[in-house]
């Protein structure tokens, strides 16, 4: 039922009930003739006013047009404009959409252990390189016996980094990266004693590009291990 009617029915609900609750009605007649009041059929033959089962049975008539215009009114309780916003499929406060992306999980005890193994190896070594390949780049313009000898010492130190590194007790996964790691410093251990035997500044010269290959190949194995380790990427391998 719409708003307007049941209002309607209200209304005339009401004056139903107050024309039975006076206990009299108008008797029809002409427009001149004086009106004289006649007894309602709803009253009691002894002219009492209506007891309380009438009254209780009126009330009752006026709350259920209550109810029904009430109900009318308002918006429907399956109406999408009145569910709430999880149940419309909004994200809620606490889904992974609305509360972003989670924090990464912290490395576990063994793998803290197996990175600061790795570390113990790792820096030492880059530390000696960064002093060897300083001498090189200093003697490759003028004395190739000095840079011969920054190269032999370069491959010493690498090649001793691999023989510690495959004494680390990797689990599988990473255990496969520090293979792949030992294999492509071997490479570059290889080139680097070739560079060693060259008969001149110039041939030692001609290396440039392949040994700077070789170094990038051993960068992407170093990342991928200390990826693997929870561990920030080399500043130089």
């Amino acid at each position: 039922m719409k708003p307007r009617r049941a209002a309607s029915a209200i209304v005339r609900i009401s004056r139903w009930y107050a024309v039975a609750a006076h206990g009299s009605r108008r008797a029809p007649g002409r427009a001149d003739d004086k009106q004289t009041d006649l007894p309602s059929p709803t009253m009691l033959t002894d002219s009492r006013p209506p007891g309380p089962a009438f009254r209780r049975s009126a009330a009752g008539l006026m709350l259920g047009a209550v109810i029904l215009i009430t109900g009318c009114a308002s918006p429907s309780a399956t109406s999408p404009a009145s569910q709430s916003p999880s149940a419309a499929g909004s994200p809620s406060a606490d889904s992974p959409s609305a509360s972003g992306p989670a924090s990464p999980t912290p490395p576990s005890a063994s793998i803290r252990r197996l990175a600061a193994d790795y570390l113990a190896i790792a820096r030492p070594a880059n530390h000696r390189l960064d002093v060897e390949v300083d001498g090189f780049k200093d003697h490759s313009r003028d004395d190739l016996a000095e840079a011969a000898a920054n190269l032999r010492a370069e491959a010493a130190t690498e090649l001793h980094f691999d023989r510690q590194l495959s004494r680390i007790p990797f689990p599988a996964a990473i255990a496969a990266i520090a293979r792949a790691l030992i294999r492509a410093n071997q490479s570059r251990i290889a080139l680097t004693r070739r560079e060693a035997r060259s008969a001149s500044l110039a041939r030692l010269r001609s290396f440039a590009s392949t040994h700077k290959a070789a170094d990038a190949a051993v960068e992407v194995q170093a990342r991928a291990i200390r990826k693997a380790l929870s561990l920030p990427p080399p500043s130089t391998s």
